[in-house]
C-alpha cells in the first residue's frame, strides 16, 4: 500500500511539473507569429480576415459555470492568405431552453484575431459520427479532416483558440461579447499546484500508512514478548 501511495505521489508530481512546463512554454510564444512561417502548437498570432458564419460548428455538451452549452467553431479567411481558411473557437455559447442550436452571430465584418495555435481535442465519443452537409453543424467533437471534405480550403491540422476578437470599423469594442460569446479556453484545464496539492496528499496518506504500520508491528511484538 506505501510504494502504491509514492507512486501515485511521484506520478501526480510528474505531471505537474509537465503542466509547468507546457505553461512556460506557451508564456514563451507569446510574440505574435506569422502565418507565412512554420506554425506550431502554442504558437500566438494576431491576423486580419473574415468569417464565414454560414459554416457554423458547434461543438455539443459543454458547461461553463454550471450551464449548458456549446462552443462555436467558425472559419476564418485571413487576408495574408485567403486560399487558407482556419477553424477558430470563439468561445461558449448558453444552450436555448429548447433542444435546438443557439443563433449564429452575424459577425459578417472585417476583424482581427489574436490567438493560439492548437490542436482539437481529443474526446472520446459513443457513436461514429457520419459526414453532413446540414449547416449549422452540430458534432461531438472537432474532427478537422471531416470538416475539410467539405470545406477544401480549410487547415486539416491546426485550428485556433481565439482570446480577442476587434471589428476593425469599431476597434474599441469587445467583438467577442458583443456576439454573446465567452471566451474558455485554457493553455491547461488542471494546473500545476493543483497536481503538486494531489501529490502531497498522496505522500501524507503513505507516510501515515507506514506510521500505522509501524506501530502496529510494535504492539505485536510486545504482546508476542508477553
Amino acid at each position: 500500500m506505501v510504494l502504491l501511495l509514492v507512486k501515485l505521489s511521484h506520478w501526480q508530481w510528474t505531471r505537474g511539473e509537465q503542466k509547468a512546463q507546457h505553461l512556460a512554454q506557451f508564456e514563451a510564444n507569446q510574440a505574435p507569429g506569422s502565418l507565412a512561417s512554420a506554425v506550431q502548437k502554442g504558437q500566438f498570432l494576431a491576423i486580419d480576415g473574415q468569417f464565414r458564419p454560414e459554416f457554423a460548428v458547434w461543438l455539443d455538451n459543454q458547461t461553463h459555470q454550471g450551464r449548458v452549452g456549446y462552443r462555436l467553431f467558425l472559419p476564418f479567411i485571413p487576408n495574408q492568405q485567403p486560399s487558407r481558411w482556419w477553424l477558430v473557437e470563439l468561445g461558449w455559447v448558453a444552450a436555448p431552453a429548447v433542444r435546438a442550436l443557439p443563433a449564429v452571430p452575424a459577425l459578417a465584418s472585417r476583424y482581427q484575431l489574436s490567438g493560439f495555435i492548437d490542436t482539437p481535442s481529443r474526446r472520446v465519443v459513443l457513436k461514429k459520427e457520419t459526414a453532413s452537409h446540414k449547416w449549422p453543424a452540430r458534432v461531438q467533437r472537432i474532427d478537422l479532416q471531416a470538416l475539410k471534405a467539405q470545406m477544401p480550403a480549410l487547415e486539416a491540422q491546426w485550428l485556433i483558440r481565439a482570446e480577442k476578437l476587434v471589428d476593425v470599423t469599431t476597434p474599441s469594442t469587445d467583438a467577442l461579447a458583443q456576439a454573446g460569446v465567452t471566451p474558455v479556453w485554457q493553455p491547461v484545464v488542471m494546473p500545476p499546484v493543483k497536481h503538486y496539492g494531489y501529490a502531497l496528499q498522496w505522500a501524507l496518506m503513505a507516510l501515515a500508512v507506514s506510521i500505522g504500520a509501524g506501530i502496529w508491528w510494535y504492539k505485536t511484538k510486545q504482546r508476542e514478548a508477553v
